[in-house]
């Protein structure tokens, strides 16, 4: 009876009706667009300056989630029409809570030091990889817009796909393809870990194959979260997340998940006050004070961790990111949206969810005693 009133307290409504984000003129354009065979750049000392400049604020910015998370937002304030950056900085936030709830009283009891490691190199890659391939994207949009002229000629410079190439150069044309922009970039984003992370066999093996992994996506341990201000409360909204593995579910959870934040013009503007007035730290205290502390000695409290007190910055590795674009049919096959996807209260589930983990410590043994064979990490 318990686990029906808190499922049905957070179920949503979602029209099942799908909008397409694209005209015939646009499938047409951009897909003799992405037929063509690119050039080698013959690049102008200008060129040369732009590009280290993007690259240097680029690695600058991506020190860690909180920053990561920040340059996000910063940027949306900016740039209110590209929507991708307000929506990567909301999920961006829960990877920096998922980050530290592997050190939080109510998880680390539940893995081992190595698993913990494992599963936080693999979050922070994915953190990192994203921001490695979008933020240069978003900048040189910005040089666009201060140099009057379109400048996606220097996407190439920075392994960015030529699928954003083609959308980056009609958006600037017409801006009011938001939806667009957003949906080709949550398929080229999550491509690119796909190809670049989520293949590697170590993360293969290690997380996603894991029976830790699995046994807390299969519970609804998975969720993604907004907090928005609606008067002076912090509400939760957002969607429960399965099958990570499989890039088709992570593109549709994507476009849910940019449909709810920006179809519902209340989650929107409480999404926005929330962002600007609570910086982000990583802790789960920064939207849920009640339940969660950033101080391990209060009591009654479950400790999360700021993200500065749970992991020093990770040193990457220099990588040449892995071409993905290469089925036009298979990328066109994406750009369509829900119609609509009504706000559900998770504060409910997300308390459920917090009574099944803090109940589960007796088995942290299945954890600690399970052993995997050994395969190269990235």
């Amino acid at each position: 009876m318990l686990f029906k009133w808190f499922s049905d307290a957070s179920s949503k409504s979602k029209d099942k009706q799908m909008l397409q984000v694209w005209t015939s003129e646009d499938k047409k354009h951009l897909t003799n667009e992405w037929s063509k065979t690119t050039s080698p750049l013959s690049l102008t000392d200008l060129d040369k300056e732009l590009i280290n400049k993007i690259r240097n604020k680029t690695a600058i910015l991506n020190r860690n989630n909180v920053t990561r998370t920040k340059a996000y937002k910063d940027y949306y304030l900016q740039h209110p029409e590209v929507h991708w950056s307000l929506l990567a900085h909301m999920v961006s936030r829960n990877g920096g809570w998922n980050m530290t709830d592997l050190k939080a009283s109510h998880i680390s009891a539940l893995l081992s030091y190595e698993k913990t490691a494992i599963m936080f190199r693999f979050l922070e890659k994915a953190n990192h990889f994203i921001f490695q391939d979008a933020y240069p994207q978003l900048l040189l949009y910005q040089e666009s817009k201060n140099a009057g002229r379109p400048l996606f000629y220097l996407l190439s410079e920075f392994h960015v796909s030529t699928f954003m190439g083609a959308i980056w150069s009609l958006f600037w044309k017409d801006r009011d393809k938001k939806d667009l922009l957003t949906v080709s970039l949550i398929i080229n984003e999550q491509s690119f870990i796909e190809h670049n992370l989520l293949n590697n066999p170590f993360f293969q093996q290690k997380v996603l194959s894991s029976f830790t992994y699995q046994f807390q996506e299969k519970l609804g341990f998975t969720q993604v979260l907004f907090p928005y201000l609606k008067g002076s409360h912090t509400l939760l909204t957002g969607l429960g997340v399965q099958q990570f593995s499989n890039l088709a579910k992570r593109i549709e959870i994507g476009k849910e998940l940019y449909v709810l934040l920006f179809k519902n013009q209340t989650v929107l503007q409480g999404c926005l006050q929330y962002s600007s007035g609570k910086a982000h730290t990583g802790s789960r205290a920064d939207y849920f004070p009640t339940v969660f502390s950033s101080e391990p000695t209060v009591s009654r409290k479950i400790y999360s961790p700021t993200i500065e007190a749970s992991w020093p910055d990770y040193d990457h590795p220099p990588v040449t990111p892995v071409a993905w674009f290469k089925d036009i049919q298979d990328a066109s096959s994406y750009f369509h949206l829900p119609s609509r996807i009504d706000p559900a209260d998770m504060e409910k589930e997300h308390l459920y969810n917090l009574m099944k983990l803090t109940g589960m410590s007796e088995l942290h043994g299945i954890f600690l005693n399970r052993k995997d064979d050994e395969v190269n990490p990235v």
